[in-house]
């Protein structure tokens, strides 16, 4: 009979230990999901974050517009004077209320002028409205009056 009262006294030890792994496993799994998923969440803040500092320091302006002799092209200077470099798309409305796109994408260097050419038919004294819109969704306006 003492044979037997020993073997009992294992089991609950067995048990305690089967238990104890199985808990162990599943908070395992549970920090290993919860870490990686935080840590997604936080690079996916940091890069909208980071998305967020370029939109804003993204500074563009439409210093000049004209056209030429017989009023086919209209030629759009855009000055960047932000930190970064802009990739942005030019529009002119004539009047009809569609925006026509002009070269696509135009890349403007921090710190440079460049122009874009529209290829649209206007007649003089019509007001044309510009607008530079940028890959980042900031807008610089003109308004036009053809000579």
């Amino acid at each position: 009979m003492a044979r037997i009262r020993k073997r009992k006294a294992l089991s609950p030890i067995i048990a305690t230990i089967i238990l104890s792994a199985v808990v162990i496993a599943i908070g395992g799994g549970i920090w290993s999901y919860a870490s990686g998923a935080s840590t997604v969440i936080a690079n996916n803040y940091i890069d909208g974050v980071l998305d967020l500092m370029e939109e804003t320091a993204e500074r563009f302006t439409v210093e000049l517009v004209t056209n030429n002799s017989d009023c086919t092209e209209l030629y759009v200077w855009i000055y960047n004077y932000g930190d970064y470099n802009v990739s942005a798309d030019v529009y002119v409305n004539n009047g009809t209320y569609q925006f026509t796109p002009a070269s696509s994408p135009l890349l403007i260097p921090v710190g440079e002028t460049v122009y874009a050419n529209v290829t649209l038919s206007a007649s003089s004294g019509e007001s044309l409205a510009v607008k530079v819109h940028s890959r980042r969704s900031n807008n610089a306006f003109y308004t036009y009056i053809v000579p």
